[in-house]
């Protein structure tokens, strides 16, 4: 797991309601499950958790499945059998940009706050006798 906390489940119905109780940072897809299809668990997830990194793996590889993936917003797209190496490389890079992300939109709403806070806030008080 590599320091990471990891979660399996054995089916598409259960990699949703997961989704629906607990926030994750990353998803592994395989692109054929038994219920469904990887594609759709993709647009589900995608729903219920929209920063959540979406990586789908397949043993069937095809273009029509990889610009499926990438359109549904898929983060990436691996093939099986597939090199752990790489893949853990792959999602330190993608949680890596996540991180920087996340870092660079609460600056900017802090500026912003900040900004807008300053228009709140009177700028003196008027005494008279």
């Amino acid at each position: 797991s590599d320091g990471y906390l990891v979660e399996t489940v054995k089916n598409g119905k259960e990699a949703i309601k997961a989704s629906e109780t607990a926030y994750f940072d990353v998803a592994l897809i395989d692109m054929e499950l038994p219920d469904m299809k990887g594609i759709e668990i993709l647009r589900r997830l995608k729903e219920k958790q929209p920063r959540m990194v979406k990586i789908i793996i397949t043993g069937f590889p095809s273009l029509e499945n990889a610009v499926k993936a990438v359109n549904e917003g898929a983060h990436g797209y691996v093939l099986k059998p597939f090199n752990v190496a790489e893949l853990l490389k792959m999602l330190r890079k993608r949680l890596d940009e996540k991180a920087t992300e996340y870092l660079h939109m609460r600056t900017e709403m802090e500026k912003n706050t900040v900004f807008s806070e300053q228009f709140k806030k009177p700028k003196g008080s008027i005494f008279t006798r």
